[in-house]
């Protein structure tokens, strides 16, 4: 079991009669992780100070900032779920800690590429997820490796943890992905595919929409694109326009990202944009257990 499925797991037993059970799960199975990331630590503390367990989420607080030198952004300890511990100075400590850190971290932060130089005759760029960075991206992209396709990631400049980062959704995503793409010779290739998890897919609709860029394809998992709520009729136009084939997969079960899937489907299909969908029974917002069969599939 990997981390997204643990996460995802715990937050499914968030119920009606609150989170203990959610807060037992992830204590019972952390053991399943090789190494116990800022975002674990947060469902930990948060997990814990709802449950009524204020000094085992002011111990998992200090042992993520304390022990093992972790920070996130500012307003991550705005979150209501902490509210039990605002006034403890253990929780103080912690904040002030992990705010000089983030900080320190903004000086330098920058996006990052891991293209080198053009080894194939097509590319697939791919962008992650929230609380995400290059490394997760690649256990599920890099089987698309082939003799004529070569796979790069693109890791945000915009900070969310220590060592995760994150796309915000009038963030400065476009201008990344715009920039990258400039350095990379990204039109020497013949074929050219944008793909992304969750927030990740808004920037690159974004992009499309406000940028002169192009590609051949895009492949959205899970999308996270609250940009079509309000702009869903220009986004689709735009990738007619530039004759863009769209792949998106969903899981039935993924409440937030669902909704914005559906509104994209409809008018795809109303404005004849070449659009394929699946909608997963039972998944939540995760990678199916047959991604790569639905992707290679697409690609041919």
């Amino acid at each position: 079991m990997n981390e997204m499925q643990l996460l995802n797991n715990t937050i499914d037993l968030i119920g009606d009669d609150g989170t203990l059970e959610a807060y037992t799960y992830l204590v019972s199975n952390i053991s399943a992780l090789d190494v116990i990331s800022s975002q674990v630590y947060n469902f930990l503390y948060c997990l814990a100070a709802t449950s009524e367990k204020k000094e085992e989420a002011l111990d998992w607080l200090e042992k993520a900032i304390v022990e093992n030198e972790l920070w996130y952004r500012p307003e991550v300890f705005e979150d209501e779920d902490l509210d039990t511990l605002r006034e403890d100075n253990r929780f103080k400590t912690c904040c002030d800690l992990s705010e000089e850190r983030y900080l320190n971290a903004l000086k330098d932060t920058r996006t990052l590429c891991t293209w080198k130089n053009k080894t194939h005759d097509g590319i697939i760029l791919s962008l992650h997820g929230n609380q995400q960075n290059n490394e997760i991206n690649k256990v599920y992209w890099d089987f698309l490796k082939s003799d004529h396709l070569q796979v790069g990631y693109i890791q945000s400049e915009e900070l969310d943890s220590y060592q995760l980062f994150r796309w915000e959704d009038n963030g400065s995503g476009p201008d990344q992905l715009h920039k990258t793409l400039k350095n990379i010779e990204w039109n020497a290739y013949e074929q050219k595919i944008l793909s992304g998890f969750s927030a990740g897919c808004n920037t690159i609709l974004r992009t499309l929409k406000d940028k002169h860029i192009n590609c051949d394809k895009i492949i959205m998992m899970a999308p996270w694109m609250p940009i079509v709520e309000e702009h869903v009729t220009e986004i689709i136009e735009t990738l007619k326009i530039k004759g863009i084939e769209v792949l998106i997969i969903c899981g039935e079960e993924d409440e937030d990202c669902l909704p914005q899937c559906q509104l994209f489907e409809t008018k795809a299909k109303e404005l004849g944009l070449k659009i394929k969908t699946h909608y997963m029974d039972g998944l939540g917002h995760d990678y199916p257990e047959n991604f790569q069969e639905l992707v290679l599939s697409f690609m041919v």
